[in-house]
């Protein structure tokens, strides 16, 4: 599947960011979670305080739409 470009800043969703023109809502990040702290709702994803950062979600993820905070050292924003 073919990324698409980012438009707009990423979301800050508490210990991931999402950027919401990314995602398409097909829930492969809630699936992987170990610790079942992503929500998935109509127009929106949210991860939960027992969100450990431990990157399935990123990983996972094939259009590049969860990342780590800006200012954590792994992620892509720098």
């Amino acid at each position: 599947m073919a990324r698409k470009e980012k438009t707009s800043a990423p979301e800050n969703n508490g210990p991931m960011t999402v950027d919401k023109t990314l995602c398409l809502h097909c829930g492969a990040c809630v699936g992987t979670c170990p610790v079942n702290s992503i929500f998935l709702y109509e127009t929106s994803l949210a991860f939960d305080e027992k969100c450990t950062q431990c990157g399935m979600c990123v990983r996972v993820c094939a259009l590049g739409a969860i990342d780590y905070p800006p200012g954590h050292k792994l992620s892509r924003q720098g």
